[in-house]
């Protein structure tokens, strides 16, 4: 009977163990140092939180999973959802087939190309589609991008054949476009395509397009990207071509327009360099007409003192330029220094 009782409590403890998910600590902290030349912006030098969140994954049963991640380094402000703004995720996922699965929740929009797939913990240099910033600071015109749309509440379907993934979603418009809770009556749409085209999923492609409408009748928000990716080791090339159009039922529009290639080497055990390069262009027609062009290149070394372990110490460059239609260049240059560790609570 005692032997009895010892293998029934060894057994419910596996079982607990095995159903209690992960929880990963995602942390990382930064020395950031940068500066402008002719901007409005003040020079910025300071130790601060890249990434700081705790994310959650666990199954109900099978077929019925869910995830809660939240961010540290965010606000506690209240949105449409009635969550707060440090929510990222908060979903359920039914698997309804091997084909086909439901999630529900606020999630990831697959919004952005290869550029917004990529976690924030690994993004140093960003395109001005991204951020809807410059040199000089926020972008003029109505454009939305990535940081806007990329965590939404909603409802997501998954459509899965072979390496090919297809999602189509309805979530809630943009925060920045909702204002007061109870104007929240419209939703943004989506539809993405991801395909790796070889056994090895070297290959890589990324297809999307999301709309949502604007704060008055007839005026709407339309985005598109493409991408390419080849991951073959020791070698990783990637190429996005992102657009978000803003256009008014008048017909004016504002569109920004980038493009993003990065490079990576992998075939060192424990350092990897990395060249990136972005180029955008910011046109405005709505309140007047401009033109205002963008380039940016960067340089990223990452160490990874343990093999066993995600963790690493990275040191990056960037450069970006803005050459606005009237008025001088304006550029900005950073240095960021910083570590990064993801690690699992529960193991």
């Amino acid at each position: 009977m005692k032997k009895f009782l010892i293998a029934a409590l060894a057994t419910t403890t596996m079982t607990s163990a095995a159903q209690a998910g992960t929880l990963n600590l995602d942390l990382r902290a930064d020395y950031n140092s940068t500066t402008y030349d002719e901007s409005s912006q003040p020079d910025v030098s300071k130790f601060y939180f890249k990434t700081g969140r705790l994310d959650y994954m666990g199954k109900a049963t099978e077929d019925l999973s869910f995830r809660v991640r939240l961010a540290f380094n965010k606000s506690a402000t209240q949105l449409v959802d009635s969550a707060q703004t440090a929510v990222e995720y908060a979903f359920l996922t039914h698997k309804m087939s091997d084909v086909f699965a439901l999630s529900v929740g606020r999630f990831n929009t697959e919004f952005g190309g290869f550029e917004g797939a990529t976690s924030g913990a690994d993004l140093y240099l960003t395109s001005q589609f991204y951020t809807g910033r410059g040199p000089d600071g926020a972008l003029g015109g109505a454009n939305l991008g990535t940081s806007d749309l990329l965590y939404m509440t909603g409802a997501k379907g998954t459509f899965t054949f072979g390496g090919h993934n297809v999602y189509v979603m309805a979530t809630n418009e943009s925060e920045t476009l909702a204002g007061p809770t109870a104007t929240q009556n419209t939703m943004m749409m989506g539809a993405v395509w991801r395909g790796a085209w070889t056994e090895d999923k070297a290959l890589m492609t990324n297809l999307s397009y999301h709309t949502l409408n604007g704060p008055a009748d007839g005026d709407k928000h339309q985005f598109m990207t493409a991408g390419v990716m080849w991951n073959a080791k020791p070698a990783m090339v990637s190429v996005d071509y992102l657009m978000s159009e803003a256009k008014l039922d008048a017909g004016e529009k504002d569109t920004v327009t980038s493009i993003v290639a990065k490079f990576a080497y992998t075939g060192w055990e424990q350092w990897t360099p990395r060249l990136e390069f972005q180029t955008s262009e910011e046109k405005l027609e709505i309140g007047g007409e401009e033109t205002n062009k963008f380039i940016g290149y960067g340089a990223v070394l990452e160490y990874k003192p343990y093999t066993d372990t995600n963790f690493r110490y990275h040191l990056a460059y960037a450069n970006v330029k803005e050459e606005p239609e009237a008025g001088d260049d304006i550029t900005s240059q950073e240095v960021v220094l910083g570590a990064r560790l993801m690690a699992d609570f529960l193991k």
